[in-house]
């Protein structure tokens, strides 16, 4: 489907090995800036470890990975967030012992420059930076609609709002690029029709989301293009009516041949 936007995400020959597994094999993907685009396959397509290079959790066995002009493979997973790509993960990562505010302030912590002994001295750049990112952090839970428990204890939380925790906290450190991985894993009907509508909220804010997600009703309903991986491989791209009937999708994802 052509788009007017440039691409914000760039991934150009894209692959990843584990020992004779190549679980990335040459992907070439855009992703246009300020949409929702979505990432699909079965189980094992390589979705997730896609997102793990994006983000640097894995690098690259080969290609190239473009936020921008700036090329993030190769970079460690700190500077890649620094650079702008924040992520969630399929499982929830909540410390539940913390409160709210203290889990969305984990995610701050990388965008702090005063240093361990100015922290400890209690000095005046340290204190104006704690308030500053304290102000960063509770603007992400007011965003996610999450404010009014900013002091609850995380394990407190349904599900659901769990996972708003976690997106607050990936949106506290101000990305270009927001990944998605499965954020209605777990959830019941209604807590993933809030959550579609918190992501177009956050999606009407100008930022960039992907998201990897099997419920295909979530994906038809937000985004504007999907992708399709199966076996490392990217098999289309295009909008989602046209992918979910394409047959090629249909037969990777009933395990059938390819009819053409």
């Amino acid at each position: 489907m052509p788009t007017d936007a440039a691409p914000l995400l760039r991934l150009e020959g894209l692959r990843k090995a584990f020992g004779g597994v190549l679980a990335l094999d040459g992907v070439t993907l855009d992703v246009p800036a300020g949409e929702i685009f979505g990432l699909i396959g079965p189980n094992g397509a390589g979705k997730t470890t896609l997102f793990n290079v994006v983000s640097g959790i894995f690098r690259p066995t080969g290609g190239t990975v473009h936020l921008g002009t700036r090329r993030l493979d190769g970079l460690p997973q700190d500077r890649i967030a620094r650079l702008g790509v924040a992520r969630t993960f399929q499982n929830l990562q909540v410390f539940g012992s913390m409160t709210v505010l203290d889990n969305v302030l984990t995610g701050c912590h990388r965008h702090g420059h005063s240093g361990a002994v100015a922290s400890m001295l209690r000095l005046p750049r340290s204190l104006r930076e704690e308030h500053r990112l304290l102000d960063r952090a509770r603007a992400a839970l007011e965003t996610v609609g999450l404010g009014e428990f900013a002091y609850a204890q995380a394990a407190s939380l349904p599900p659901g709002r769990q996972r708003t925790v976690e997106i607050a906290r990936a949106l506290a450190t101000e990305p270009k690029l927001l990944l998605l991985d499965e954020p209605a894993a777990g959830l019941t009907t209604r807590e993933t029709e809030t959550l579609g509508e918190l992501i177009q909220c956050i999606a009407a804010t100008g930022l960039t989301t992907m998201l990897i997600e099997h419920d295909m009703s979530l994906v038809m309903g937000l985004c504007r293009r999907v992708a399709v991986l199966d076996q490392g491989k990217l098999l289309t791209v295009g909008e989602p009516t046209e992918v979910q009937s394409d047959p090629r999708v249909i037969g990777a994802y009933l395990g059938e041949e390819d009819p053409a």
